[in-house]
């Protein structure tokens, strides 16, 4: 039996300062991504599940909810929100000048079983470069990535970079069939030494083949990674993939950003439309990816003509946490002024002056209770407000933490906003 007023579990209300926090977030975020000349794109909640689950891969495709419209189709809460923006690049803006640079902020779901730290309703916010396939492209969005957790709050956080495609040559090279081959991708994701010696023995394999997948779980680090790398290296594609990984790194490098960085080509998880780098966001106690992202030439290509692209996701309610953890700048919402007016007084007189005020971004509290002056000094001496006006007949009172003034209308509102 539900109680009155229960919410369905892995959803949350956020209201007062949570609110206006995660409000402020999204806004730095939106000036961060407009600032890089991305454009918004805002797409549906709501979505056809088999348009979603076919390029979404096992992995999304089973936290997607799902349910029956009246029409009997069936319909799906976005699990996120590169797949809906691939889709509406592949049927309407596939000839639009390239590369099409989109930022999107908006709410994601997706069943997750119960466990600490994974909601069903979340907050996204990313941008995806689309229409060019350059390292270039891949170095702008993971420096993008990098100035939107800034813009956030964040000093202290890693971005790990892979690359799938190492893994995915190597996998080709092997000629493994598709059971041992799971079965290997599962060991080497499990991170385990252990079960990865234990395993090896009984796959049909070249000693350097061997060799490769006893190194790859190692691969990790600065960008000493990508010569071990190329030491193991079976095909010319893996050595293709390793070789953009150090132009990227290098660039990178070169920017100043290379201590947010760190490369990890043993990591093979991610979503299965992904095709070239990958990489994850990391920051102390995040106990989760903070953001991710990757290249996913293939993607678009489900719903019109293929272009190359690559993009990142940031969790939003996740980037807050820490943000706030690491001290970033409150959003506070104390007003700058409170108002109170005596019965007898014509509040009409300070509208306009309350109107610039607020025109000018300073918040402007007027009291709709009736309440005293001395009852109002109170309550502005209770949350720290730094100015009381109460408007009386004769004029108008201001006090402030260090003085209290006696203003005559007129002067009031002929006086600088400087000098109130």
């Amino acid at each position: 039996m539900l109680i009155p007023g229960q919410i369905p579990y892995g959803v949350g209300d956020l209201f007062l300062e949570d609110a206006a926090h995660q409000r402020a977030l999204e806004t730095r975020l939106r000036q961060t991504f407009a600032g890089w000349a991305y454009s918004e794109i805002i797409p549906p909640t709501l979505e056809y599940a088999e348009v979603v689950a076919g390029p979404a891969g096992s992995q999304l495709a089973n936290t997607m909810i799902r349910f029956v419209d009246r029409d009997g189709q069936t319909l799906a809460l976005r699990p996120d929100l590169t797949i809906p923006t691939a889709r509406a690049v592949g049927t309407k803006l596939y000839a639009e000048p390239l590369p099409l640079r989109l930022f999107y902020i908006g709410n994601v779901f997706r069943y997750e079983e119960p466990q600490a730290g994974r909601r069903r309703e979340f907050s996204q916010a990313g941008c995806e470069l689309i229409g060019a396939s350059t390292v270039a492209a891949d170095v702008e969005v993971l420096s993008l990535t990098i100035a939107a957790l800034r813009a956030a709050g964040l000093n202290d956080f890693q971005l790990t970079i892979g690359h799938i495609g190492f893994y995915h040559s190597l996998l080709a090279a092997l000629k493994l069939t598709p059971e041992a081959t799971l079965t290997l991708s599962e060991a080497i994701d499990r991170k385990r030494q252990g079960d990865l010696a234990a395993l090896l023995p009984t796959l049909p394999l070249t000693l350097p083949a061997r060799r490769a997948l006893q190194t790859l779980p190692r691969l990790t680090g600065g960008a000493g990674v990508c010569a071990q790398a190329l030491e193991i290296c079976l095909t010319p594609d893996m050595a293709a993939a390793v070789h953009h990984l150090q132009a990227i790194y290098a660039r990178l490098a070169a920017a100043g950003l290379a201590p947010h960085i760190s490369l990890d080509l043993g990591e093979i998880r991610g979503m299965a439309y992904y095709t070239g780098i990958t990489f994850e966001g990391f920051a102390p106690g995040s106990g989760a990816a903070i953001c991710s992202g990757g290249r996913y030439d293939n993607l678009i290509g489900h719903f019109g003509p293929a272009l190359p692209a690559v993009g990142c996701a940031l969790v939003v309610d996740r980037v807050l946490r820490i943000a706030r953890q690491q001290q970033a700048p409150a959003h506070s919402l104390t007003p700058d002024w409170l108002m109170g007016v005596a019965p007898a007084a014509d509040v009409t007189a300070l509208q306009g002056w309350i109107a610039a005020r607020r025109a000018a971004g300073q918040v402007v509290d007027v009291d709709v209770l009736g309440r005293s002056e001395d009852a109002l000094r109170t309550l502005a001496q209770q949350h720290a407000i730094p100015r009381l006006l109460w408007l009386h007949e004769e004029g108008i009172h201001l006090l402030t933490a260090n003085s209290a003034q006696a203003w005559a209308l007129a002067d009031f509102l002929a006086a600088p906003p400087e000098a109130l």
